[in-house]
C-alpha cells in the first residue's frame, strides 16, 4: 500500500460532491492533525475531523477510524500529514492520501475556511449486540480526560443473572489508556438494558459524577406507581450525582460540552454536544432507520418532531451524529452508529428536512403502533430509576428468624380474559 497525493483542488472537489447515500463510510474523511492553538488561530476546512499528531493517544484515536473511508491527512505544510499517513498504513487502513501544501496552500487559495471551529474528541464506540445499544467513551485527546455514555450491564432474564461482562471491557480500555473519566452520562431511562453508570463509577479512582436529566424525577414518579414502589427511597432522584438540564455546560479538558434537551422518545431524554460531535441517545437513528418509537409514557411524536428541528436549525451540517441504538436491516449492512447532520437532513426515511409535523406524527404513530415493548423494560427501567443500582435486598421470616432473600424485580401482571 501507498500513500496518494492530493491537491488542495482535489481535495475542494471531493469535499463538496453531494453525498450519493445516506451513510458517511461512502466519503471522503479529512484529518487536521494540526495541533488545537493553530486551528483555533486560523480556521480549519469543513468537515474536517481534528486529531492532533502531537497527541499521545493520536495512534489509538486513529486506529478507531472507519477502515472502509478514504482517509485524507492535512497539516499546515504536508509534513506532519505525511508522517500520520505513514501511521495510518501501519495500521492497517488501505485507502491513504496526503493533501500537498497543506492548509497553508488551501488558504492561499482562497479557499473556503470555518473560523472558531469546534474541536473533535476521540469517540471509542463499543456495542453490546444483545441490545443493538451504542456505549460510548468520549476524550479530549490532550488532557486525557473522558465520559462514558450509556454503558451497558448484561443481563440473564432467564437465569435472572446481573453481570458487567460488557462494562469490564470499558473499564479496562479505560484504564488501559490511562484515562481519566469525569463524568458517567445517561441519554436517558432506558427501557431496553441496565445501565452500568453505579458499576463503572465503583469500578474508577476517582469517583466519575453519574449525570442524568432533572427530569428523571417525573419518570420515577409515573413508575413508582406502576411498580408499587416507594418513592421516598428508592426514587427520588437522589441515586444520582446531578441532575442536569438543558442549557447547562461543562469542560472536558480544551473540548466544551452543552446538554441539550430533547424530549419525545421520552420526557426525560437529553443529547449531548461535546466539541464537534452529539450523542443523541434514542431521538434520531441512522437515516435508514428514521427515529426512536414515542409510545412510551411521557413520549410524544410531537415533542420529538419540534426536538429533531431545534437540531436541524441551530446545529452545523458537519456535526457528527452519534445514535444510541442501531438495528440493521439483516443482511443489508452492518452496525452503523455515526452519520452526519447534513445526512439526516438529507436522508432521514422519518424525518428529513421537508416532512412535515403532520407527515412525522403519522409516521411515527403506524411505526409505534406494530412495535412491542422492549423485552427487558421492567428490569431495566428498575434498575435505571436507581442509577444502575439493583433493588434493595428483601428479607424473608422463615417463622424463627429473618434472613436476606436478595434483590427482585416486579413484573406487574394483568389477567386478561
Amino acid at each position: 500500500m501507498t500513500i496518494t497525493n492530493l491537491t488542495p483542488q482535489q481535495v475542494h472537489d471531493a469535499l463538496v460532491l453531494p453525498p450519493q447515500t445516506p451513510f458517511v463510510s461512502d466519503m471522503m474523511q479529512l484529518v487536521d492533525v494540526r495541533d488545537h492553538d493553530e486551528i483555533q488561530q486560523s480556521g480549519k476546512i469543513h468537515g474536517a475531523l481534528r486529531m492532533s499528531y502531537r497527541s499521545p493517544l493520536f495512534e489509538p484515536a486513529l486506529n478507531d477510524l472507519d477502515r472502509h473511508r478514504k482517509l485524507v491527512f492535512q497539516c499546515a505544510s504536508g509534513r506532519r500529514s505525511l508522517l500520520a499517513a505513514n501511521i495510518a498504513l501501519q495500521l492497517g487502513f488501505k485507502h491513504v492520501f496526503n493533501m500537498v501544501g497543506g492548509f497553508n496552500q488551501w488558504k492561499a487559495e482562497n479557499r473556503p475556511i470555518e473560523s472558531n471551529p469546534p474541536l473533535s474528541p476521540w469517540v471509542h464506540t463499543v456495542m453490546d449486540p444483545a441490545t443493538d445499544t451504542a456505549q460510548y467513551i468520549v476524550t479530549d485527546l490532550d488532557s486525557q480526560q473522558a465520559v462514558v455514555i450509556d454503558p451497558v450491564l448484561d443481563y440473564d432474564p432467564l437465569a435472572g443473572v446481573v453481570s458487567p461482562t460488557t462494562a469490564k471491557t470499558l473499564v479496562a480500555f479505560i484504564q488501559r489508556h490511562q484515562l481519566h473519566v469525569t463524568h458517567l452520562l445517561d441519554t436517558h431511562v432506558h427501557a431496553d438494558h441496565l445501565t452500568a453508570s453505579w458499576y463503572i463509577k465503583e469500578a474508577l479512582d476517582p469517583k466519575p459524577e453519574i449525570w442524568i436529566s432533572k427530569d428523571v424525577t417525573k419518570v420515577q414518579h409515573e413508575f413508582a406507581q406502576r411498580y408499587n414502589i416507594n418513592t421516598k427511597t428508592d426514587f427520588d432522584g437522589k441515586r444520582f450525582d446531578r441532575l442536569i438540564g438543558d442549557g447547562d455546560t461543562w469542560s472536558l479538558g480544551r473540548l466544551t460540552c452543552l446538554v441539550v434537551a430533547t424530549p419525545g422518545h421520552t420526557p426525560a431524554c437529553l443529547s449531548y454536544r461535546i466539541g464537534d460531535a452529539a450523542f443523541v441517545g434514542d431521538s434520531l437513528f441512522m437515516p435508514d432507520l428514521g427515529t426512536a418509537r414515542c409510545d412510551f409514557p411521557g413520549g410524544s411524536a410531537h415533542t420529538l418532531y419540534h426536538s429533531i428541528q431545534t437540531m436541524y436549525t441551530t446545529w452545523p451540517d458537519d456535526t457528527r451524529i452519534y445514535v444510541g441504538h442501531d438495528y440493521p436491516p439483516l443482511d443489508q449492512r452492518k452496525y452503523d452508529v455515526m452519520t452526519l447532520l447534513g445526512h439526516q437532513k438529507q436522508y432521514n426515511k422519518m424525518i428529513h428536512s421537508k416532512v412535515t409535523l403532520d407527515e412525522f406524527v403519522a409516521r411515527r404513530t403506524a411505526r409505534d403502533q406494530m412495535l412491542k415493548p422492549p423485552r427487558l423494560i421492567h428490569p431495566s427501567l428498575q434498575t435505571n430509576l436507581r442509577g444502575g443500582m439493583l433493588p434493595d435486598k428483601e428479607k424473608h421470616f422463615d417463622g424463627k428468624t429473618t434472613q436476606e432473600a436478595g434483590p427482585f424485580f416486579k413484573i406487574p401482571v394483568q389477567w386478561q380474559a
